[in-house]
């Protein structure tokens, strides 16, 4: 059944990025998907759907995105709700790289901030459960932390 609208091309997806200056974030203004923690700006097109900074990645460079390669953002606001589509903010990178950056930036899991503060509190004697309750993690959470399985990338100040 045809819903009697036109398919997209790809170019459509600059009809929904707000352009701003060239060093401004591209903020993303139309379809997210995902988990409700991790929503991405989705575009539709060629029977195609995929995020709208990869097409736009696609379309600026006139190539495809080589195969095990994603598009890493030089600014913190590639998710919801800014999904920056300006290529100024793009590079590629591999999973191992985008990782990184991620726990560099510290766009997930828990501020260095408090990964330090934590070190510091079971350094001090406090005990993993204790350390757990007063951050509202489990005590499975404080051990990684404190045996370097996990955040082992945070150096002490």
């Amino acid at each position: 059944m045809n819903s009697g609208r036109t398919p997209n091309e790809p170019i459509d997806v600059f009809k929904y990025i707000d352009m701003r200056g060239p060093d401004e974030c591209w903020i993303w203004r139309g379809a997210w998907g995902g988990q409700a923690r991790d929503k991405r700006p989705y575009f539709m097109a060629n029977r195609r759907r995929t995020m709208a900074y990869r097409w736009v990645w696609e379309l600026v460079t006139g190539e495809p995105i080589p195969e095990g390669q994603l598009v890493l953002h030089a600014c913190d606001g590639g998710g919801y709700p800014i999904g920056c589509c300006n290529m100024a903010h793009m590079r590629l990178g591999s999973v191992v790289e985008n990782a990184n950056d991620m726990t560099d930036r510290q766009r997930v899991g828990l501020p260095h901030t408090v990964i330090r503060a934590i070190r510091r509190l079971l350094d001090q004697g406090m005990t993993q459960q204790d350390v757990a309750t007063r951050y509202a993690l489990s005590r499975e959470t404080v051990t990684a932390i404190a045996t370097g399985r996990t955040y082992k990338r945070v150096a002490d100040e």
